[in-house]
């Protein structure tokens, strides 16, 4: 082997190695990603239902403060 074809050979190890230890990089980044998605996709779901829950709680509030005002006293009678 000459010392053109060592050199190329060894070139070429380094860059492989280099790529593998990119790609488990890389693997490493999209898993860290997909728990943050599921995280935050599981934390979207408990806010939709605290926000749903007060909707309700509002409207509930909205309806029976509205019925109270429509049957307010006018004053008293002496």
């Amino acid at each position: 082997m000459t010392e053109l074809e060592g050199q190329l050979t060894a070139a070429l190890k380094r860059l492989s190695a280099q790529c593998v230890r990119e790609r488990r990089r890389q693997s490493e980044q999209v898993e860290a990603l997909r728990r943050r998605v599921e995280r935050l996709s599981e934390e979207n779901d408990t806010l939709r239902k605290q926000v749903e829950r007060l909707s309700e709680q509002v409207t509930r509030l909205t309806e029976y403060y509205g019925a109270s005002t429509a049957v307010k006293p006018r004053g008293r009678c002496i």
